[in-house]
């Protein structure tokens, strides 16, 4: 099967949240992002999959999979190729879908359901689940802890999760996530109406560098590893920290226009398919964009794990560009 280039175009910038409704799938919005809804569960039904807030990017937590568009869904969840993709995004059927295009109105396809507006979990009072599993399991630094607790950063709701808050331009609380602090059971997620361009993130002294995660676990072990490393309490206070809640760069781009002075970019992400796809791709984005580069990679899973193995963060050779930002 032949595709023009045309096709290719057209059904990359696809509508995923209206095509996937057309086809009989129920969606819900929760924050900036989509969910598939599934009334019953089964092993490999697609209830993890998220499609982020440009209605084209999508990852199935699950699996690990993700992509940028339509295409890249039907190939990892349709089985179907590259060219059987692009047809079908651009039949007659489906070409309605595509973003920027005027949709004839269909009373068969149900709109999304909207979630309520953003609000922080409440809290219970009590931080002692909050420090058994930030500092005896996790082995965050206590002195970390003890800060970001002040600062309202984190705490422990009433249901025994440690809550990370990220905070809008007005200093008011617009993204959280949070974390079970069961060892048995694990769980995790962003709260109902969370605003993703505001996750988690530590302002450091230094105002030129910036680290970047995936998770606030491991935002906070890199600190931890930096007190380590340095052997001084505040060491972890210098840089400035990022976690982006997944792998999408959403909450980057925003960081960074609003951290004017940033000018080199340490992505830490997860050594899994996801985190590795993930970092080369903002890696060559945030260098054409002018910004000095560093890809590290963890040597185990993740950042928390190489802290529980006292392990130092492996990179690749910084990426320099002389374009202008």
């Amino acid at each position: 099967m032949h595709v023009t280039n045309e096709q290719r175009k057209r059904a990359s910038e696809t509508d995923l949240v209206d095509y996937l409704i057309s086809k009989g799938f129920e969606i819900e919005q929760y924050g900036t992002s989509y969910k598939i809804k599934v009334r019953q569960k089964h092993a490999g039904d697609m209830s993890s999959v998220s499609i982020f807030s440009n209605r084209k990017g999508w990852k199935r937590w699950s699996t690990g999979e993700s992509g940028g568009d339509a295409i890249s869904f039907l190939q990892q969840n349709m089985e179907m190729s590259f060219q059987e993709a692009v047809l079908e995004l651009t039949s007659q059927d489906s070409y309605l879908y595509i973003q920027d295009t005027a949709k004839p109105a269909n009373p068969k396809i149900s709109k999304p359901k909207y979630k309520k507006a953003f609000e922080l979990p409440q809290k219970s009072g009590d931080t002692s689940l909050l420090f058994n599993y930030l500092n005896e399991i996790r082995k965050i630094d206590s002195c970390i802890i003890n800060q970001l607790v002040k600062d309202n950063k984190i705490y422990q709701d009433i249901h025994n999760n440690v809550v990370f808050v990220g905070y809008n331009e007005q200093n008011k609380p617009a993204f959280a996530c949070v974390r079970g602090t069961s060892t048995n059971k694990s769980f995790r997620g962003d709260c109902e109406g969370s605003d993703k361009k505001y996750a988690f993130s530590i302002d450091g002294t230094n105002k030129t560098k910036l680290f970047i995660f995936e998770a606030p676990i491991d935002l906070l072990s890199h600190a931890t590893m930096t007190n380590k490393l340095v052997q001084r309490a505040k060491a972890w206070t210098v840089h400035c920290r990022l976690c982006l809640s997944g792998t999408s760069d959403v909450a980057l781009d925003h960081y960074l226009k609003s951290h004017p002075d940033i000018k080199e970019l340490h992505f830490c992400l997860d050594n899994d398919l996801s985190g590795r796809t993930a970092s080369e791709k903002h890696c060559k984005k945030y260098s054409e964009l002018g910004y000095i580069v560093f890809n590290h990679c963890p040597k185990n899973k993740d950042v928390n794990e190489d802290l529980l193995a006292s392990v130092p963060l492996q990179f690749t050779p910084t990426q320099k560009t002389s374009m202008k930002r």
